[in-house]
């Protein structure tokens, strides 16, 4: 996964993708849109795409945050192998 990337929503805005690290579940990342942000982990040793939320934020604060499906629809693609 790079350091940086974007991923699109589902009403065409993009949301940034930040590589944190490596964990032994596989990539931590935090996903921004908006006034929202998620810490996630990718499962990127088995290549199955699954998404853990950690958390969310919005404002900078923590708050239970639905995940939108794009979210973890995009992050599951990006750990798929080619």
């Amino acid at each position: 996964m790079p350091p940086q990337t974007s991923i699109p929503t589902y009403g065409g805005d993009r949301a940034d993708v930040r590589h944190l690290e490596q964990t032994d579940s596989g990539q931590r990342v935090k996903v921004s849109h908006d006034d929202r942000d998620w810490i996630c982990v990718v499962d990127t040793h088995t290549h199955s795409g699954d998404v853990s939320i950690e958390f969310g934020r919005r404002d900078g604060s923590p708050e239970d945050l639905e995940t939108p499906g794009w979210l973890t629809d995009n992050l599951s693609r990006l750990a798929s192998p080619a």
